[in-house]
């Protein structure tokens, strides 16, 4: 067995005339309304062929949106794509079916008649490796605010506590009907972090990332599929945090794997720790946008805020983290440190690879 790519959430060919959006979670329900306007929907151009491919990003300021680095990489070069290739927009996802012509090119004129806009500017994490699976997180800023978005919180260091729980929000179809027939959706979905010991017997490289959660099924009949997705949690007044963007979806003996239902499916998802100081550096964003993991409760009993005085102790822990974000920056987040690690992870799966082939 060959290791495969993950697919993003919906792909355009030649001559398709639509969108053939894939299935992304499994017995998943409607977004809540507090979840739809912090996401939006990233249309990109391919450079490897004709088509166009959708995901999904979330907003954590009015003009900085983060994606996954698979969505605006060239999968050859892992650099960024131009702004160019590129178009932003929010709604129904059915909105951007008019991203696809007949031809396989994104349709600038019917996008930009739908709100959407090509953003500023593009950014990939120097450190992304497809290979590796290495910081995939990208970064586009735009020029202009959306008329309907609003901003997530950025979770530095969201709860790893083996149980706790989280929201995955992404693209979906009914997997009940054929593609094509059903309008995709935003789907929300439970999911709770997995031991140590689950995760690890899926990929081991998972107790090397300093930047990865590692999240399975809350429930057996529901779960991530291949496909793009945010992990965020919802406090009581509807304020939505941004814990992580979906890296890599995993079962033991395939990394990744197109599976969906099969028993002992891991989901690896991208956080941000490691990632302050290039998000300081690179947008608008200060280090007091940024929240600590105690502005949320992650027990089983769902997103739920913590009491008013757990809130203003919270306050104060974000006081004493922001301080030392840039002491866990130092020692994480350079060039050289990322790509080193691409390097070593890049061996592991490679051998990998080779002992499944």
């Amino acid at each position: 067995m060959k290791i495969s790519t993950v697919a993003l959430a919906a792909v355009a060919t030649a001559g398709s005339g639509a969108l053939g959006f894939e299935k992304y979670a499994i017995s998943g329900s409607p977004a809540a309304a507090a979840l739809t306007s912090v996401v939006a929907n990233v249309v990109v151009q391919q450079t490897q062929g004709n088509g166009v491919v959708v995901c999904t990003g979330a907003f954590i300021s009015p003009t900085v949106l983060l994606t996954s680095a698979k969505c605006v990489a060239d999968p050859v070069s892992n650099k960024a794509l131009a702004s160019a290739s590129v178009m932003v927009g929010q709604g129904s996802a059915d909105s951007a079916l008019a991203a696809a012509s007949t031809n396989g090119a994104i349709d600038t004129q019917k996008l930009s008649a739908k709100g959407y806009f090509a953003p500023q500017s593009v950014f990939v994490h120097p450190g992304y490796n497809s290979i590796a699976f290495t910081d995939n997180v990208a970064v586009l800023v735009l020029a202009q605010p959306l008329a309907n978005a609003t901003s997530a919180k950025l979770i530095v260091t969201p709860s790893a506590a083996t149980g706790a729980s989280y929201t995955a929000l992404g693209i979906s179809l009914s997997v009940s009907a054929p593609s094509g027939n059903t309008p995709p959706r935003l789907e929300q979905l439970s999911l709770k972090v997995g031991s140590n010991s689950t995760c690890t017997g899926v990929w081991a490289p998972y107790a090397q990332l300093t930047n990865s959660l590692c999240l399975v099924p809350a429930k057996t009949s529901s779960n991530v599929c291949s496909s793009d997705a945010m992990l965020v949690k919802t406090a009581a007044d509807n304020s939505v945090g941004l814990a992580g963007l979906l890296n890599i979806v995993a079962v033991k003996g395939e990394v990744p794997t197109a599976q969906c239902t099969t028993s002992g499916v891991v989901d690896f998802f991208t956080t941000f720790a490691n990632y302050v100081s290039w998000l300081t550096q690179i947008t608008p964003l200060k280090q007091s946008d940024f929240v600590s993991s105690a502005k949320y409760n992650y027990d089983s009993t769902g997103d739920q805020d913590l009491s008013s005085a757990s809130q203003s102790a919270s306050d104060s822990e974000d006081d004493a983290e922001n301080s030392s974000l840039t002491h866990v920056e130092s020692t994480h987040t350079s060039a050289a440190a990322g790509l080193k690690a691409a390097a070593s992870l890049a061996l592991l799966v490679s051998a990998l690879a080779g002992s499944l082939i």
